[in-house]
């Protein structure tokens, strides 16, 4: 079943799956936000409207008088002040569309302003329009090749293009005016950390504190990494500079969370994630953290409760019912388990694990057709003779011996004919032998591979279970279940043959 735990030996929630983690950077990517980007348009536009709208209108007695009764008259607000004003109402309402429209009709006395050209620049970046984002950037750039906003939205855009020789000319020749530069040494860092470099990614993020001291972003990527290189103090010490002066961020809170799991210190888990949630609203990578902790302290309702929380929020996403798969799974509720697989396999078809899950708990629940079905899948993305043989015993289990004979044949068509998966195959292939029998039980013997003997029991009680003789099957299967550290999803179907 899917392990909630970090236990499964070929899938590592830490590392590979975990929510958290993917919110991180594995599943959205370190790349800078475009919300970043676009929040450098609304302090630009503060900056500029400012001393704009301060600016002074003249207005007579008489227009004063128009004024308040609100005639048509009115006198007209400066052109400059107004096209602000406008593109700060859509800034603030989020509107990209509608800011960069706005261009089209920028007064004739700000057409020179450096700070607008880069604003335009910055909203094309938060719209994915790289290529007008790097234009607009050049046209500061051609007048002052110097700038450095300029010079990061076309490093930003060049990077977010793919044009990576152009994204590392320009930041060669950012570093060399301004070495500590953010922009630069964050996105480099993201990089690094994209190919799991965390030392050197770190050493980035730490570049940026040396000029700024208090910059969020260095400061959680310099967490980040350190969890990341198993330096969990120096991650939680970090978070809590964070927390210190930021004490609702967000991403700060749901780390700290993190990191008091890392100790098992679940409670205390909990209670991070809970403020993260509620500072931040619902997010689904922090639902599934926090459903982790709930698991951990055995609230097993609670845990579900958010999962399935998570899984409205995206309904397209497979972790979230892999969870509760896994979940429902360990409680025996098989329903709810195969319901939440099957959904994991529409969203996630690749994910092959869930073929071999499904199928085991279709074959328990003897829908032998599903069972059938669901290891084909899982054989076509990884051939394995353990997938062919649940095949072939799920139509033996159908009395359907033609297509079982069928399959058992091309199972043995590769194998050496002196080996024991060989002789097992062949053993369920033909009539009862009794010599073929005491070759298997001689093999099995002198068998070293603890796993590959176990699967081999399994398969031995299991030819017992069909043809009947139960007593000898739980023989077999009992030596199956006495084995430590099982490898192999056999080994589950052995319990549940005992019982």
């Amino acid at each position: 079943m899917f392990s909630l735990d970090n236990n499964r030996s070929n899938f590592n929630y830490k590392k590979e799956l975990s929510p958290l983690a993917l919110s991180l950077g594995f599943k959205k990517g370190f790349m800078m936000k475009k919300s970043r980007v676009f929040s450098i348009g609304l302090l630009l536009i503060a900056t500029l409207a400012t001393p704009l709208m301060a600016q002074e209108v003249e207005i007579s007695v008489e227009d004063q008088f128009f004024y308040d009764v609100g005639q048509e008259n009115q006198p007209q607000m400066p052109s400059d002040v107004v096209f602000v004003q406008n593109l700060q109402n859509q800034l603030e309402a989020g509107s990209l569309e509608g800011a960069i429209e706005l261009f089209s009709s920028m007064p004739q006395e700000l057409a020179d302003n450096d700070d607008l050209t880069v604003l335009l620049a910055s909203l094309y970046i938060s719209k994915g329009d790289y290529s007008n984002a790097i234009k607009t950037a050049n046209l500061v750039l051609d007048k002052d090749s110097s700038n450095l906003e300029a010079m990061e939205l076309v490093s930003m855009a060049s990077r977010a293009s793919g044009d990576r020789v152009k994204y590392n000319e320009v930041n060669k020749m950012i570093l060399a005016k301004d070495p500590y530069n953010a922009s630069v040494n964050i996105m480099q860092a993201e990089d690094y950390s994209l190919s799991k470099k965390y030392k050197l990614s770190r050493d980035s993020y730490k570049k940026v504190l040396k000029k700024e001291p208090e910059n969020e972003d260095a400061l959680y990527g310099v967490a980040m990494t350190s969890y990341y290189l198993d330096d969990l103090d120096n991650a939680k010490e970090t978070c809590e500079q964070i927390l210190a002066k930021d004490p609702d961020n967000v991403q700060a809170l749901a780390f700290m969370g993190k990191l008091y799991a890392e100790n098992n210190s679940n409670a205390k888990a909990c209670e991070y994630m809970e403020k993260a949630l509620e500072y931040g609203g619902d997010n689904y990578d922090y639902l599934l953290e926090l459903g982790l902790y709930y698991k951990k302290r055995n609230l097993v309702s609670k845990s579900i409760e958010v999962t399935k929380k998570a899984v409205t929020l995206e309904p397209d996403y497979f972790l979230g019912y892999a969870y509760l798969a896994g979940m429902y799974d360990e409680m025996d509720d098989f329903k709810n388990a195969l319901e939440n697989y099957h959904k994991v396999i529409e969203t996630n078809p690749a994910y092959y694990f869930a073929y071999e899950e499904t199928g085991i708990l279709e074959f328990h629940e003897g829908n032998y057709d599903q069972a059938i079905r669901m290891f084909t899948l899982a054989n076509n993305y990884s051939p394995s003779y353990s997938y062919q043989m649940m095949i072939a015993v799920s139509y033996l289990k159908k009395k359907d011996t033609i297509n079982a004979k069928k399959i058992l044949a091309q199972i043995m068509k590769p194998l050496d004919r002196e080996s024991l998966e060989y002789n097992i195959a062949r053993f369920f292939s033909e009539s009862y032998s009794k010599n073929a029998e005491a070759s298997i039980t001689q093999k099995l013997s002198k068998e070293d591979n603890s796993n590959k003997k176990g699967k081999m029991l399994f398969y031995m009680g299991l030819y017992y279970e069909i043809n009947g003789l139960k007593d000898v099957a739980k023989e077999f299967y009992a030596k199956v279940t006495s084995m430590q550290a099982p490898m192999f999803f056999e080994y589950r179907l052995a319990e549940w043959g005992m019982k």
